[in-house]
């Protein structure tokens, strides 16, 4: 029954104006780590696994808007100088953006995400992590070498 109560209470709260296109940011530090978030045991897709931040566009809005908004929304930080970093369009069409311009402190929305983890772009495959977060910190590992 408590489920029941959570998943309506999320079903009110979504925005109706989201839509089918998604936005995702690697957030990089200096020290070789990426920012992942943990989803949810509830989430719709890929519970308990590491994601980076982002999500739904809204109508009207820009794929950098979206990811700027979700990323704060999510984490409480503010990003700049996104640079795209590629495209998945398996499920929902999804723009991928990196960054290592980032200010504020980490206040994670819990509603979506259960915990935040810097974690060495080396380590990634000691996290069960969704399919493209693997894909694109390889990707940036690489270009590192």
């Amino acid at each position: 029954m408590k489920q029941l109560l959570e998943n309506w209470k999320k079903f009110i709260k979504e925005d109706k104006d989201d839509i089918n296109q998604v936005a995702k940011v690697m957030i990089l530090d200096d020290q070789g780590n990426f920012l992942s978030l943990l989803r949810t045991a509830d989430s719709n897709y890929m519970p308990n696994a590491w994601d980076f931040p982002g999500g739904h566009l809204k109508d009207g809005e820009t794929h950098e808007a979206a990811a700027r908004r979700e990323t704060r929304e999510e984490t409480g930080l503010s990003i700049d100088n996104l640079e795209r970093i590629g495209e998945d369009d398996t499920k929902n069409p999804v723009v991928f953006f990196k960054t290592d311009s980032y200010s504020g402190t980490i206040n994670l929305d819990t509603e979506e995400n259960q915990q935040f983890k810097w974690i060495k772009l080396s380590e990634v495959d000691n996290y069960d992590t969704v399919p493209t977060v693997s894909q694109f910190v390889k990707k940036e590992l690489n270009s590192r070498e």
